[in-house]
């Protein structure tokens, strides 16, 4: 029998909070996730803020970050890289920070901050392949680097060789309709735990599971070996895990 390693909120989502903000994480973690993962971007000052959407609106117009100022950005009290490293360097779990933008630049701020509060443990660096080169490029200069490569379509691994990272992730997303029911018909759950031992013989330490917010979701990749969660459903995964453990003490 499994037991969750690890519960992560995505994007801090919850009902009470704006998602991506210290007050959505810290809400998450009092309903029982161990970890956050949250979204970072460029502004046009170079600047990074935590932002999942590449726009906002400004006056009722709608905006790119990538094309927004500082002074602007401000009035949407999106949380800024500076501020977002003194909470993790104040809270004593991991953090996922998924790259929204393909940048060298974004990448060497991300490792400027891991260097300077000494978070090379705690801090990994998540993206899909097109976001995600430059970090895994970095990789050689900085091996304590701990990258997690974001898979859409977990069956290209045996046709492409992935570059070597720290790990992987994959799953769906509810909000791309049929998403999961592509991916549970493509993979079967003994397909599912080769696929989980082939990343490790390849070297990939971590193989994590998002964004899964169902009980049988839970359950699917449970049942493969797969308990690193990054879900919407902090609670439901919660109350999921928590039942297995109580009966894996029982037992």
């Amino acid at each position: 029998m499994y037991i969750a390693k690890m519960i992560i909120t995505h994007r801090g989502r919850n009902t009470n909070f704006r998602e991506n903000t210290i007050s959505s994480f810290e809400e998450a973690l009092k309903l029982g996730c161990e970890a956050v993962e949250c979204d970072l971007r460029l502004t046009l000052n170079n600047n990074v803020v935590v932002c999942h959407n590449r726009d906002t609106f400004f006056k009722g117009k709608k905006i790119a970050i990538s094309k927004t100022p500082p002074n602007i950005l401000n009035g949407q009290k999106l949380l800024t890289i500076e501020n977002l490293f003194e909470y993790i360097d104040y809270k004593n779990i991991p953090f996922y920070l998924e790259l929204k933008n393909s940048s060298l630049l974004l990448v060497e701020r991300v490792i400027e901050k891991i260097q300077a509060y000494n978070l090379w443990e705690r801090v990994y660096v998540m993206g899909f392949s097109f976001f995600i080169n430059n970090a895994i490029g970095a990789q050689s200069k900085y091996p304590k680097l701990k990258v997690i490569q974001l898979i859409g379509i977990p069956f290209y691994s045996y046709i492409k060789k992935l570059r070597p990272s720290y790990g992987v992730a994959f799953g769906w997303f509810d909000e791309w309709f049929g998403s999961e029911w592509l991916f549970r018909k493509l993979i079967s759950v003994k397909r599912l735990a080769k696929l989980k031992k082939m990343y490790k013989r390849n070297g990939f330490k971590k193989i994590m599971a998002g964004v899964i917010n169902t009980k049988e979701g839970f359950e699917y990749f449970e049942q493969a070996g797969i308990t690193d969660i990054i879900t919407d459903n902090v609670p439901g995964a919660t109350a999921y895990f928590r039942h297995k453990r109580k009966n894996l003490v029982k037992d």
